[in-house]
């Protein structure tokens, strides 16, 4: 079965290329998303993908460092990025371990945008991200929660993962997700979900 960051570079130019799935509630996260950034901040974003987000948002905040797993895709980001003539996105590629995150750090905020699901370890990724960002600093996240009778889909997932089809998906509920953000030291500032979009939770979540 290939690593994450196998599966990640293989489909990197599809997955860049592919239009976004439900554009309403995309919209609608990054709406929710501005309202909680300030010109000046440090922001990191997760799981970058080919940096269309950190792209959007780079005109909000100070400056913006986006990860990804995926060299290839870190490689695309770096590329729109200079077409577009953004200069305030820098990209750093590895996993949520890489020393390269730590060298920028504190952070005002930090977006996890599809993102969490993907990890093996939730609650260790979150109190890796609780030590990332400042006293106040928030945790702005949108994740799958396929538990309850999206677990259906844990054979057929399961199967595609050891085709190299899939990559790793963890079965969490919104419900988890909360108390696993509790637990490592966060206040709920916003949980909720979007039209069209049930089974993607967005929550706003602030450093204590």
């Amino acid at each position: 079965m290939p690593t994450s960051q196998q599966f990640w570079d293989r489909i990197a130019s599809n997955y860049a290329a592919k239009p976004i799935r439900n554009v309403a509630a995309y919209e609608k996260t990054m709406e929710r998303t501005r309202l909680y950034l300030k010109k000046g901040d440090r922001l990191l974003e997760l799981g970058c993908g080919s940096g269309s987000t950190a792209l959007l948002l780079s005109g909000h905040v100070g400056h913006i460092w986006a990860n990804d797993l995926s060299s290839r895709l870190v490689g695309i980001g770096r590329q729109k990025a200079k077409e577009q003539g953004v200069t305030n996105v820098d990209f750093i590629h590895g996993d949520i371990s890489v020393a390269a995150i730590d060298e920028m750090a504190p952070y005002n905020c930090i977006c996890a945008f599809n993102f969490l699901h993907l990890l093996e370890d939730i609650p260790s990724a979150l109190e890796r991200i609780h030590g990332l960002l400042r006293p106040g600093g928030l945790l702005i996240s949108k994740t799958a929660c396929l538990s309850g009778w999206h677990g259906l889909m844990r054979i057929p997932i399961t199967v595609m993962q050891w085709l190299g089809k899939a990559p790793h998906v963890t079965f969490i509920s919104a419900t988890e997700l909360e108390e696993a953000m509790k637990a490592q030291g966060f206040e709920l500032l916003e949980s909720c979900t979007f039209p069209k979009a049930a089974e993607a939770q967005f929550i706003v979540a602030r450093k204590l």
